[in-house]
């Protein structure tokens, strides 16, 4: 019994950090300037996206793709400044 509850602690440790890390992941990502305007405009279709599911220089075609599926449901395009600040949020991760 003891040796199964010292081989169980690092499992139960380490889960309990990863929800600890995962809720300051959140918030620091909720504090980089962009994230309200990428969630607005995002959270029309999908859930927001990771910065890290494509390269950063990726995220200038992707945003632009993005749009052009906007524009063709009828939603609201991102103005220029708020393209910007998109694209600047999800390349900062």
């Amino acid at each position: 019994m003891r040796v199964s509850i010292l081989l169980l602690f690092p499992v139960l440790f380490f889960a309990g950090c990863d929800k600890q890390s995962a809720a300051a992941r959140d918030a620091q990502a909720q504090a980089r300037p962009g994230y309200q305007t990428a969630k607005t405009f995002c959270s029309q279709c999908h859930d927001l996206p990771s910065g890290d599911q494509y390269p950063p220089a990726a995220w200038p075609y992707v945003v632009s793709r993005m749009e052009g599926h906007m524009e063709s449901a009828h939603k609201r395009i991102p103005s220029a400044a708020e393209h910007d600040a998109i694209i600047g949020y999800l390349q900062s991760k």
